[in-house]
């Protein structure tokens, strides 16, 4: 039974739908859970998920998946990862004490609606004062639906060149790496000891002990298993810790390798939540 810990794990994080927010502390920053959405999917989008695999993992044929942004504060900025559909992210923002006017700058992980769609609100631009940053790639990639709301931040759009296979700098204390694949700009960030990876993974129960399985949604599954063997890899040997965008709540934990090549994530606690960054 190689994930009974970690299904029950998320089950167990996943019970408490009305948790929008949860805050983990960094040497550096605040990064604030905004989630949107806490659910059961089915398997239907998997790609590569065996019986056998489906049996040992998924036994009810569903598994956790949630939809989130984060909010990072560090001493100086206001910064969003993602923006969600939109439909939780003012009310996940007002709780988190931020208005959309103190939001200084977005940092796209990637251009489905599940990840754009807070850019605008009644159709306008609903951050004000903040920079939108994504990667060449990503920008290329985009559809109509996110082209339009990239189009309302007019000249405060800037687009990067992701790190790869060191972490670059993108915007005040966050880095990027690039994790192409599931879209073709995919892009990973990183605060201090934390990875904050987007869409490298969809059903944690599954793809944490079976990295090999991909989704209908990667645009390229090959190039996006890949990525997820070397991402994960790479946050093993350096220890770090990892939040995601599809990970149920609290959506962040602790990496490792199970020693049969794929890998055991375990939550963090509520106990680990911090005090605020002091201005």
């Amino acid at each position: 039974m190689k994930t009974i810990h970690l299904l029950a794990a998320l089950l167990i994080s996943g019970l408490s739908f009305a948790q929008n927010t949860f805050s983990f502390r960094t040497e550096n920053a605040e990064i604030i859970l905004l989630s949107e959405i806490q659910r059961e999917s089915n398997l239907n989008n998997l790609i590569g998920a065996t019986p056998e695999i489906i049996a040992e993992t998924a036994p009810g044929n569903k598994y956790p998946a949630a939809v989130n942004a984060f909010l990072v504060k560090t001493k100086k900025r206001n910064i969003l990862l993602d923006t969600g559909y939109g439909r939780e992210l003012f009310n996940n923002l007002k709780t988190s004490g931020v208005s959309p006017e103190e939001i200084d700058a977005i940092l796209m992980t990637h251009l489905h609606g599940d990840h754009f769609g807070g850019l605008l609100k009644d159709g306008k631009r609903a951050f004000p004062n903040a920079k939108l940053y994504m990667s060449k790639k990503e920008f290329a990639s985009a559809n109509e639906s996110a082209a339009k709301a990239i189009k309302e931040y007019g000249d405060d759009l800037i687009l990067f060149e992701p790190g790869g296979p060191k972490p670059k700098k993108v915007y005040d204390a966050l880095y990027s790496m690039s994790s192409y694949g599931h879209t073709p700009g995919h892009t990973v960030f990183i605060i201090d000891d934390l990875v904050i990876w987007g869409d490298l993974t969809h059903a944690m129960a599954i793809q944490m002990p079976y990295p090999q399985v991909a989704i209908s949604y990667d645009t390229d599954p090959s190039a996006a298993v890949q990525s997820r063997f070397m991402m994960l890899a790479y946050i093993v040997k350096n220890n770090l810790t990892a939040a995601g965008m599809h990970i149920p709540y609290p959506g962040i934990g602790k990496l490792k390798s199970d020693g049969k090549g794929g890998f055991i994530f375990t939550p963090v606690k509520k106990e680990n939540q911090p005090v605020k960054v002091s201005p």
